[in-house]
Protein backbone atom coordinates (compact mmCIF):
# COMPACT_ATOMS: atom_id res chain seq x y z
CA UNK A 1 0.00 0.00 0.00
CA UNK A 2 1.79 3.22 -0.80
CA UNK A 3 -0.45 5.68 1.77
CA UNK A 4 1.83 8.87 2.48
CA UNK A 5 -0.64 11.10 3.50
CA UNK A 6 0.06 11.80 7.62
CA UNK A 7 -2.49 12.09 10.04
CA UNK A 8 -2.75 15.86 12.39
CA UNK A 9 -7.62 22.95 22.49
CA UNK A 10 -7.68 25.80 23.86
CA UNK A 11 -7.00 26.15 27.28
CA UNK A 12 -7.62 28.69 29.53
CA UNK A 13 -6.56 32.23 29.13
CA UNK A 14 -7.88 33.75 32.15
CA UNK A 15 -6.64 36.93 30.70
CA UNK A 16 -9.30 37.25 28.01
CA UNK A 17 -12.41 37.61 30.48
CA UNK A 18 -10.38 40.90 31.61
CA UNK A 19 -11.59 42.64 28.64
CA UNK A 20 -15.29 42.37 30.11
CA UNK A 21 -15.14 44.60 33.15
CA UNK A 22 -18.62 43.34 34.26
CA UNK A 23 -17.40 39.59 34.53
CA UNK A 24 -13.85 40.59 36.32
CA UNK A 25 -15.23 38.65 39.49
CA UNK A 26 -16.64 36.19 37.63
CA UNK A 27 -13.28 35.54 35.85
CA UNK A 28 -11.26 35.84 38.92
CA UNK A 29 -13.65 33.08 40.64
CA UNK A 30 -14.46 30.63 37.30
CA UNK A 31 -10.99 30.23 36.58
CA UNK A 32 -10.22 27.59 39.04
CA UNK A 33 -13.29 25.68 38.84
CA UNK A 34 -12.07 22.36 37.26
CA UNK A 35 -13.49 18.71 36.85
CA UNK A 36 -10.26 17.49 37.18
CA UNK A 37 -10.22 13.55 36.09
CA UNK A 38 -14.29 13.54 35.46
CA UNK A 39 -13.53 15.71 32.25
CA UNK A 40 -12.66 12.18 30.81
CA UNK A 41 -16.18 11.11 31.55
CA UNK A 42 -19.48 11.49 29.15
CA UNK A 43 -21.65 9.67 31.84
CA UNK A 44 -20.50 9.33 35.60
CA UNK A 45 -23.12 8.13 38.11
CA UNK A 46 -22.97 8.01 41.93
CA UNK A 47 -25.49 5.15 42.60
CA UNK A 48 -25.63 3.23 39.00
CA UNK A 49 -25.90 3.87 35.00
CA UNK A 50 -29.11 2.15 33.50
CA UNK A 51 -28.82 2.01 29.67
CA UNK A 52 -32.08 0.97 27.57
CA UNK A 53 -31.43 1.10 23.43
CA UNK A 54 -28.65 1.67 21.57
CA UNK A 55 -27.44 4.60 22.73
CA UNK A 56 -24.31 6.03 21.29
CA UNK A 57 -21.93 7.27 24.36
CA UNK A 58 -18.47 9.08 23.41
CA UNK A 59 -16.55 9.21 26.50
CA UNK A 60 -16.20 6.87 29.77
CA UNK A 61 -18.92 5.84 31.13
CA UNK A 62 -18.52 4.87 34.96
CA UNK A 63 -20.41 4.75 38.10
CA UNK A 64 -19.23 5.52 41.71
CA UNK A 65 -19.38 4.63 44.67
CA UNK A 66 -21.89 2.32 43.52
CA UNK A 67 -20.81 -0.79 40.92
CA UNK A 68 -23.75 -1.39 38.77
CA UNK A 69 -23.85 -0.33 34.76
CA UNK A 70 -26.29 -2.31 32.66
CA UNK A 71 -27.08 -1.76 28.85
CA UNK A 72 -24.31 -1.86 27.27
CA UNK A 73 -24.76 -3.60 25.31
CA UNK A 74 -26.83 -2.63 23.17
CA UNK A 75 -25.48 0.55 24.04
CA UNK A 76 -22.22 1.31 22.40
CA UNK A 77 -18.96 3.01 23.68
CA UNK A 78 -16.23 5.19 21.97
CA UNK A 79 -13.61 6.71 22.68
CA UNK A 80 -13.67 5.36 26.21
CA UNK A 81 -14.45 2.69 28.55
CA UNK A 82 -16.89 0.83 31.41
CA UNK A 83 -15.41 1.94 34.79
CA UNK A 84 -17.32 0.41 37.28
CA UNK A 85 -16.53 1.48 40.93
CA UNK A 86 -12.80 1.00 39.93
CA UNK A 87 -9.53 3.66 40.78
CA UNK A 88 -10.68 5.89 37.79
CA UNK A 89 -14.17 5.88 38.49
CA UNK A 90 -13.58 6.64 42.41
CA UNK A 91 -11.16 9.32 41.45
CA UNK A 92 -13.42 10.83 38.84
CA UNK A 93 -16.04 11.06 41.47
CA UNK A 94 -14.44 12.94 44.05
CA UNK A 95 -13.10 15.27 41.74
CA UNK A 96 -16.53 16.01 40.16
CA UNK A 97 -18.27 16.61 44.32
CA UNK A 98 -14.77 18.97 44.90
CA UNK A 99 -16.26 20.83 41.56
CA UNK A 100 -20.09 20.35 42.09
CA UNK A 101 -19.50 22.31 45.47
CA UNK A 102 -17.14 24.72 44.16
CA UNK A 103 -19.59 25.77 41.02
CA UNK A 104 -22.37 26.00 43.61
CA UNK A 105 -20.42 28.41 45.58
CA UNK A 106 -19.93 30.81 42.67
CA UNK A 107 -20.98 34.46 43.09
CA UNK A 108 -23.62 35.19 40.72
CA UNK A 109 -24.59 38.92 40.21
CA UNK A 110 -28.18 40.44 41.64
CA UNK A 111 -29.15 40.90 37.89
CA UNK A 112 -28.43 37.41 36.86
CA UNK A 113 -30.73 35.69 39.19
CA UNK A 114 -33.54 34.36 36.87
CA UNK A 115 -35.64 33.19 39.16
CA UNK A 116 -39.19 32.40 37.60
CA UNK A 117 -38.23 33.28 34.40
CA UNK A 118 -38.42 31.17 31.54
CA UNK A 119 -34.75 29.48 30.17
CA UNK A 120 -36.56 29.04 26.91
CA UNK A 121 -36.12 31.88 24.18
CA UNK A 122 -33.33 33.30 26.17
CA UNK A 123 -29.42 34.04 25.06
CA UNK A 124 -27.01 34.28 27.83
CA UNK A 125 -23.83 36.14 28.00
CA UNK A 126 -20.77 34.55 29.90
CA UNK A 127 -21.70 34.92 33.58
CA UNK A 128 -22.85 33.11 36.77
CA UNK A 129 -26.80 32.71 36.54
CA UNK A 130 -29.00 31.61 39.34
CA UNK A 131 -32.24 29.66 39.91
CA UNK A 132 -33.31 29.95 43.42
CA UNK A 133 -35.53 27.00 43.02
CA UNK A 134 -36.02 24.69 39.66
CA UNK A 135 -35.52 26.29 36.37
CA UNK A 136 -38.42 26.76 34.53
CA UNK A 137 -38.20 26.28 30.67
CA UNK A 138 -41.49 25.62 29.14
CA UNK A 139 -40.08 25.85 24.90
CA UNK A 140 -37.82 27.68 23.04
CA UNK A 141 -34.48 27.72 22.28
CA UNK A 142 -31.60 28.86 25.01
CA UNK A 143 -28.75 30.76 23.22
CA UNK A 144 -25.07 31.13 24.80
CA UNK A 145 -23.20 34.00 22.97
CA UNK A 146 -19.47 33.77 24.12
CA UNK A 147 -18.73 37.41 22.37
CA UNK A 148 -15.92 36.08 20.15
CA UNK A 149 -14.34 35.31 23.54
CA UNK A 150 -13.61 31.11 22.59
CA UNK A 151 -12.86 30.67 26.78
CA UNK A 152 -15.87 32.54 27.81
CA UNK A 153 -17.54 30.25 30.35
CA UNK A 154 -21.29 30.01 31.40
CA UNK A 155 -22.43 28.66 35.29
CA UNK A 156 -26.35 28.44 35.83
CA UNK A 157 -26.83 27.88 39.57
CA UNK A 158 -30.71 25.53 40.04
CA UNK A 159 -31.34 25.33 43.39
CA UNK A 160 -33.41 22.11 42.69
CA UNK A 161 -34.37 20.68 39.50
CA UNK A 162 -34.37 20.91 35.31
CA UNK A 163 -36.87 19.40 32.94
CA UNK A 164 -35.91 20.32 29.76
CA UNK A 165 -39.41 20.36 27.43
CA UNK A 166 -39.40 17.92 24.61
CA UNK A 167 -38.00 18.79 21.16
CA UNK A 168 -35.81 21.86 23.09
CA UNK A 169 -32.62 22.90 22.02
CA UNK A 170 -29.66 24.53 23.22
CA UNK A 171 -27.52 27.01 20.22
CA UNK A 172 -24.04 28.40 20.63
CA UNK A 173 -23.39 31.63 19.33
CA UNK A 174 -19.68 33.12 18.79
CA UNK A 175 -17.36 31.09 19.86
CA UNK A 176 -19.50 29.45 22.59
CA UNK A 177 -18.00 26.42 23.65
CA UNK A 178 -19.83 23.16 24.99
CA UNK A 179 -17.00 22.75 27.48
CA UNK A 180 -17.22 25.85 28.74
CA UNK A 181 -20.93 25.47 29.84
CA UNK A 182 -22.12 24.43 33.23
CA UNK A 183 -25.24 23.61 34.58
CA UNK A 184 -25.30 23.10 38.56
CA UNK A 185 -28.06 21.16 39.85
CA UNK A 186 -29.43 20.84 43.22
CA UNK A 187 -31.61 17.56 42.92
CA UNK A 188 -32.63 16.37 39.51
CA UNK A 189 -32.33 16.70 35.57
CA UNK A 190 -34.74 15.18 33.08
CA UNK A 191 -33.90 16.27 29.18
CA UNK A 192 -37.01 15.93 27.06
CA UNK A 193 -37.55 13.46 24.54
CA UNK A 194 -36.08 14.70 21.21
CA UNK A 195 -34.19 17.42 22.62
CA UNK A 196 -30.94 18.60 21.46
CA UNK A 197 -29.18 19.90 24.74
CA UNK A 198 -25.55 21.29 24.65
CA UNK A 199 -23.22 21.66 28.18
CA UNK A 200 -21.88 20.10 30.96
CA UNK A 201 -24.77 18.92 34.04
CA UNK A 202 -23.65 18.71 37.72
CA UNK A 203 -26.62 17.02 39.22
CA UNK A 204 -26.58 16.46 43.45
CA UNK A 205 -29.07 13.52 42.29
CA UNK A 206 -29.72 12.08 39.68
CA UNK A 207 -30.16 12.62 35.69
CA UNK A 208 -32.71 11.19 33.30
CA UNK A 209 -32.46 11.56 29.15
CA UNK A 210 -35.79 10.56 27.71
CA UNK A 211 -35.49 8.80 24.38
CA UNK A 212 -33.90 10.41 21.43
CA UNK A 213 -32.20 13.07 23.33
CA UNK A 214 -29.33 13.88 22.26
CA UNK A 215 -26.32 16.04 24.22
CA UNK A 216 -23.12 17.57 23.46
CA UNK A 217 -21.58 17.49 27.23
CA UNK A 218 -21.49 15.36 30.15
CA UNK A 219 -23.42 14.00 32.37
CA UNK A 220 -22.26 13.85 36.01
CA UNK A 221 -24.67 12.35 38.93
CA UNK A 222 -23.03 13.14 42.34
CA UNK A 223 -25.10 11.06 44.72
CA UNK A 224 -27.89 9.49 41.93
CA UNK A 225 -28.17 7.19 39.08
CA UNK A 226 -28.31 8.41 35.64
CA UNK A 227 -30.94 6.58 32.97
CA UNK A 228 -30.32 7.06 29.34
CA UNK A 229 -32.79 5.66 26.72
CA UNK A 230 -31.48 5.86 22.95
CA UNK A 231 -29.30 8.67 23.22
CA UNK A 232 -26.26 9.94 21.79
CA UNK A 233 -23.99 11.67 24.44
CA UNK A 234 -20.55 12.85 23.19
CA UNK A 235 -18.45 14.56 25.78
CA UNK A 236 -17.16 18.03 24.26
CA UNK A 237 -13.77 18.46 23.01
CA UNK A 238 -13.99 15.90 20.58
CA UNK A 239 -14.11 16.37 17.04
CA UNK A 240 -15.01 14.60 14.38
CA UNK A 241 -11.98 12.62 12.18
CA UNK A 242 -12.51 12.25 8.62
CA UNK A 243 -11.33 10.12 5.63
CA UNK A 244 -7.93 11.47 4.26
CA UNK A 245 -7.09 9.03 1.67
CA UNK A 246 -8.53 6.20 0.22
CA UNK A 247 -6.52 3.52 -1.79
CA UNK A 248 -7.32 -0.12 -3.36
CA UNK A 249 -3.99 -2.15 -4.38
CA UNK A 250 -4.75 -4.90 -6.94
CA UNK A 251 -3.72 -6.71 -10.08
CA UNK A 252 -4.84 -5.06 -12.74
CA UNK A 253 -6.06 -7.17 -15.86
CA UNK A 254 -7.94 -5.90 -18.93
CA UNK A 255 -11.48 -6.10 -20.01
CA UNK A 256 -14.07 -6.64 -16.85
CA UNK A 257 -10.86 -7.02 -14.25
CA UNK A 258 -9.10 -3.04 -14.54
CA UNK A 259 -9.30 -1.88 -11.68
CA UNK A 260 -12.65 0.20 -10.76
CA UNK A 261 -12.66 2.56 -7.62
CA UNK A 262 -15.75 3.83 -7.00
CA UNK A 263 -16.05 7.08 -4.72
CA UNK A 264 -18.62 9.35 -3.09
CA UNK A 265 -18.21 12.68 -1.85
CA UNK A 266 -20.79 14.26 0.42
CA UNK A 267 -21.48 17.81 1.99
CA UNK A 268 -22.47 21.25 0.31
CA UNK A 269 -19.36 22.06 -0.96
CA UNK A 270 -16.70 21.36 -3.77
CA UNK A 271 -13.65 19.26 -3.18
CA UNK A 272 -10.41 19.62 -4.34
CA UNK A 273 -9.00 15.79 -4.87
CA UNK A 274 -6.10 14.20 -6.47
CA UNK A 275 -6.60 10.44 -7.81
CA UNK A 276 -3.47 8.36 -8.27
CA UNK A 277 -2.70 5.51 -10.82
CA UNK A 278 0.43 3.61 -9.10
CA UNK A 279 2.96 0.96 -10.56
CA UNK A 280 6.20 1.56 -11.01
CA UNK A 281 7.28 2.87 -7.67
CA UNK A 282 5.54 -0.44 -5.90
CA UNK A 283 8.55 -2.17 -3.99
CA UNK A 284 8.61 -5.73 -3.63
CA UNK A 285 6.23 -6.92 -5.19
CA UNK A 286 5.96 -8.64 -8.84
CA UNK A 287 4.63 -7.90 -11.41
CA UNK A 288 3.67 -4.77 -10.89
CA UNK A 289 1.90 -2.33 -13.19
CA UNK A 290 4.20 -0.78 -15.73
CA UNK A 291 2.68 2.08 -17.41
CA UNK A 292 -0.67 2.65 -15.68
CA UNK A 293 -3.65 4.97 -17.39
CA UNK A 294 -6.10 6.37 -15.42
CA UNK A 295 -9.98 7.95 -16.21
CA UNK A 296 -11.94 10.03 -14.09
CA UNK A 297 -15.98 9.81 -14.85
CA UNK A 298 -19.09 11.53 -13.34
CA UNK A 299 -22.13 9.72 -13.06
CA UNK A 300 -22.45 9.57 -16.55
CA UNK A 301 -19.90 10.78 -19.03
CA UNK A 302 -15.34 10.72 -19.09
CA UNK A 303 -14.30 14.11 -16.93
CA UNK A 304 -10.74 13.90 -17.55
CA UNK A 305 -8.00 11.01 -18.05
CA UNK A 306 -4.22 10.70 -17.62
CA UNK A 307 -1.29 8.62 -18.61
CA UNK A 308 1.76 10.43 -17.58
CA UNK A 309 1.36 12.54 -14.57
CA UNK A 310 3.75 15.10 -15.83
CA UNK A 311 1.88 15.60 -19.29
CA UNK A 312 -1.29 16.60 -17.11
CA UNK A 313 -2.70 20.36 -17.63
CA UNK A 314 -2.43 20.34 -14.03
CA UNK A 315 0.88 19.18 -13.29
CA UNK A 316 2.06 22.45 -11.26
CA UNK A 317 -1.32 21.67 -9.03
CA UNK A 318 -0.04 17.84 -8.69
CA UNK A 319 2.93 19.40 -7.58
CA UNK A 320 1.99 21.84 -4.97
CA UNK A 321 0.00 18.89 -3.18
CA UNK A 322 3.17 17.55 -2.30
CA UNK A 323 2.10 13.62 -3.11
CA UNK A 324 2.25 13.66 -6.91
CA UNK A 325 3.47 10.39 -8.24
CA UNK A 326 7.29 9.26 -8.01
CA UNK A 327 7.28 7.65 -10.81
CA UNK A 328 7.33 9.61 -14.68
CA UNK A 329 5.10 6.91 -15.98
CA UNK A 330 2.51 7.03 -13.17
CA UNK A 331 -1.08 8.99 -13.36
CA UNK A 332 -2.50 11.16 -11.61
CA UNK A 333 -5.54 13.98 -11.96
CA UNK A 334 -6.07 16.65 -9.76
CA UNK A 335 -9.80 18.08 -9.72
CA UNK A 336 -12.21 20.32 -7.83
CA UNK A 337 -15.43 18.19 -8.03
CA UNK A 338 -18.91 18.83 -6.44
CA UNK A 339 -20.28 16.40 -3.84
CA UNK A 340 -21.64 13.15 -5.86
CA UNK A 341 -21.00 10.15 -7.19
CA UNK A 342 -17.18 9.32 -9.12
CA UNK A 343 -15.37 6.42 -10.73
CA UNK A 344 -11.88 6.06 -11.14
CA UNK A 345 -10.72 3.91 -13.81
CA UNK A 346 -6.90 2.39 -13.77
CA UNK A 347 -5.47 0.04 -16.24
CA UNK A 348 -2.29 -0.40 -18.09
CA UNK A 349 -1.41 1.01 -21.31
CA UNK A 350 -1.39 -0.62 -24.53
CA UNK A 351 -3.52 -3.49 -22.29
CA UNK A 352 -0.72 -4.35 -19.61
CA UNK A 353 -1.36 -5.93 -16.90
CA UNK A 354 0.29 -6.00 -13.12
CA UNK A 355 0.20 -4.76 -9.43
CA UNK A 356 -1.09 -1.16 -9.77
CA UNK A 357 -2.73 1.23 -6.56
CA UNK A 358 -5.44 3.47 -7.26
CA UNK A 359 -5.82 6.48 -4.61
CA UNK A 360 -7.80 9.35 -3.72
CA UNK A 361 -6.43 11.94 -1.48
CA UNK A 362 -8.57 14.87 -0.04
CA UNK A 363 -6.92 18.05 -0.45
CA UNK A 364 -9.19 20.52 0.82
CA UNK A 365 -9.85 19.51 4.77
CA UNK A 366 -11.80 23.04 5.66
CA UNK A 367 -14.40 22.34 2.66
CA UNK A 368 -17.81 21.55 3.95
CA UNK A 369 -17.82 18.17 2.36
CA UNK A 370 -16.22 14.88 2.74
CA UNK A 371 -14.91 12.10 1.14
CA UNK A 372 -17.09 9.53 2.15
CA UNK A 373 -16.43 6.11 0.73
CA UNK A 374 -14.76 3.99 -1.68
CA UNK A 375 -15.55 0.73 -3.64
CA UNK A 376 -13.28 -0.84 -5.68
CA UNK A 377 -13.77 -3.94 -8.47
CA UNK A 378 -10.99 -6.12 -9.31
CA UNK A 379 -9.72 -9.44 -9.90
CA UNK A 380 -8.62 -11.10 -6.73
CA UNK A 381 -6.03 -13.38 -6.73
CA UNK A 382 -3.81 -15.16 -3.93
CA UNK A 383 -0.59 -14.02 -2.25
CA UNK A 384 0.13 -10.78 -3.03
CA UNK A 385 -2.45 -9.99 -5.17
CA UNK A 386 -5.24 -10.21 -3.20
CA UNK A 387 -7.26 -7.65 -3.22
CA UNK A 388 -5.87 -4.66 -0.47
CA UNK A 389 -8.12 -1.39 0.73
CA UNK A 390 -6.34 1.33 2.68
CA UNK A 391 -7.81 4.28 4.22
CA UNK A 392 -6.66 7.24 6.51
CA UNK A 393 -9.08 8.65 9.31
CA UNK A 394 -7.78 11.82 10.42
CA UNK A 395 -8.04 16.10 10.76
CA UNK A 396 -9.27 15.17 14.20
CA UNK A 397 -9.89 13.34 17.77
CA UNK A 398 -12.84 11.42 17.67
CA UNK A 399 -13.35 7.82 16.43
CA UNK A 400 -15.64 6.75 13.48
CA UNK A 401 -17.77 4.31 12.58
CA UNK A 402 -17.28 2.23 9.37
CA UNK A 403 -18.34 -0.67 7.18
CA UNK A 404 -16.06 -2.34 5.64
CA UNK A 405 -17.57 -5.19 2.43
CA UNK A 406 -16.00 -8.13 0.85
CA UNK A 407 -18.44 -8.67 -2.57
CA UNK A 408 -18.55 -11.22 -5.38
CA UNK A 409 -21.40 -13.31 -5.72
CA UNK A 410 -24.16 -10.77 -5.92
CA UNK A 411 -22.17 -9.32 -8.76
CA UNK A 412 -24.61 -9.66 -12.13
CA UNK A 413 -23.31 -9.45 -15.55
CA UNK A 414 -19.68 -9.97 -14.48
CA UNK A 415 -18.29 -13.47 -15.36
CA UNK A 416 -15.53 -15.06 -12.99
CA UNK A 417 -17.19 -13.53 -9.71
CA UNK A 418 -15.71 -14.70 -6.11
CA UNK A 419 -17.19 -17.14 -5.46
CA UNK A 420 -16.69 -16.90 -1.04
CA UNK A 421 -14.94 -13.81 -0.39
CA UNK A 422 -13.53 -13.25 2.92
CA UNK A 423 -12.33 -10.06 5.21
CA UNK A 424 -9.60 -8.86 7.18
CA UNK A 425 -9.13 -6.02 9.00
CA UNK A 426 -5.73 -4.31 10.30
CA UNK A 427 -4.42 -1.28 11.63
CA UNK A 428 -1.45 0.10 10.65
CA UNK A 429 0.64 -1.91 12.29
CA UNK A 430 -0.37 -4.33 10.42
CA UNK A 431 -2.05 -6.40 13.60
CA UNK A 432 -5.16 -8.26 12.86
CA UNK A 433 -8.23 -6.43 14.58
CA UNK A 434 -11.02 -8.01 13.11
CA UNK A 435 -12.19 -10.72 9.84
CA UNK A 436 -15.15 -12.11 8.75
CA UNK A 437 -16.12 -14.83 6.08
CA UNK A 438 -20.02 -15.05 6.09
CA UNK A 439 -21.49 -11.91 7.31
CA UNK A 440 -24.49 -13.86 8.93
CA UNK A 441 -22.19 -16.08 11.45
CA UNK A 442 -21.69 -13.85 14.33
CA UNK A 443 -25.24 -12.70 15.64
CA UNK A 444 -24.09 -9.17 17.12
CA UNK A 445 -22.27 -7.93 14.08
CA UNK A 446 -25.02 -9.35 11.56
CA UNK A 447 -27.59 -6.67 13.94
CA UNK A 448 -24.45 -4.10 13.47
CA UNK A 449 -24.38 -5.04 9.85
CA UNK A 450 -28.03 -4.97 9.33
CA UNK A 451 -28.55 -1.58 11.28
CA UNK A 452 -26.32 0.40 8.63
CA UNK A 453 -29.10 -0.29 6.01
CA UNK A 454 -26.44 -1.58 3.13
CA UNK A 455 -25.88 -5.06 4.45
CA UNK A 456 -24.44 -7.60 1.75
CA UNK A 457 -27.23 -9.30 -0.31
CA UNK A 458 -25.44 -12.78 -0.06
CA UNK A 459 -24.74 -14.79 2.92
CA UNK A 460 -21.27 -15.88 1.50
CA UNK A 461 -20.03 -12.23 1.22
CA UNK A 462 -18.11 -10.38 4.28
CA UNK A 463 -18.82 -7.76 6.14
CA UNK A 464 -17.11 -5.83 9.50
CA UNK A 465 -19.11 -2.93 11.38
CA UNK A 466 -16.47 -1.18 13.81
CA UNK A 467 -15.33 2.39 15.52
CA UNK A 468 -11.88 3.08 14.53
CA UNK A 469 -9.89 6.05 16.01
CA UNK A 470 -7.72 7.98 13.88
CA UNK A 471 -5.10 6.35 11.88
CA UNK A 472 -3.97 4.25 8.57
CA UNK A 473 -6.06 0.77 8.19
CA UNK A 474 -6.13 -1.79 5.84
CA UNK A 475 -8.95 -4.54 4.76
CA UNK A 476 -7.72 -7.50 2.77
CA UNK A 477 -10.19 -9.47 0.67
CA UNK A 478 -9.11 -12.68 -0.33
CA UNK A 479 -11.02 -15.75 -1.61
CA UNK A 480 -11.82 -18.64 0.93
CA UNK A 481 -9.65 -22.06 0.25
CA UNK A 482 -7.70 -20.29 -2.36
CA UNK A 483 -10.50 -19.08 -4.91
CA UNK A 484 -10.37 -15.89 -7.44
CA UNK A 485 -12.59 -13.94 -9.13
CA UNK A 486 -13.64 -10.76 -9.49
CA UNK A 487 -14.55 -9.14 -6.18
CA UNK A 488 -15.33 -5.49 -4.58
CA UNK A 489 -13.83 -4.26 -1.55
CA UNK A 490 -15.82 -1.20 0.02
CA UNK A 491 -15.36 1.14 2.96
CA UNK A 492 -18.06 3.23 4.07
CA UNK A 493 -17.23 6.11 6.63
CA UNK A 494 -21.28 6.04 8.83
CA UNK A 495 -22.56 8.94 9.79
Amino acid sequence: MNNRTRSLRLGLVPGLFLAFAALATFAAQAKAQSLESAETFAVLGGSTVTNTGTSLISGNVGVSPGSAITGFPPGIIINGALHAADATATQAHADLATAYTAFAGLASPPANNLTGQDLGGKTLTPGVYHYDVAATWSSGTLTFDAQNVPTARFVIQIGTTLITPSSSSVVLINGADARNIYFQVGASATLGSGSSFIGNILANASITTVGGTNLTGRLLAVVGAVTLDTNNVTSPGLTPAQLLNISTRVNVQTGDNVSIAGFIITGNAAKKVIVRGIGPSLTGLTPVLADPVLELHGTSSLITSNDNWKDSPNKQAIIDSTIPPTNDLESAIFATLAPANYTAILSGKNGTTGIGVVEMYDLDLASDSKLANISTRGFVQTGDNVMIGGFIFGNGTASEKVIIRAIGPSLTGIPNVLADPTLELHDGNGTLLMSDDNWKDDASQAALIMATGIPPQNDLESAIVTTLSPGPYTAIVAGKNGGTGVAVVEVYHLP
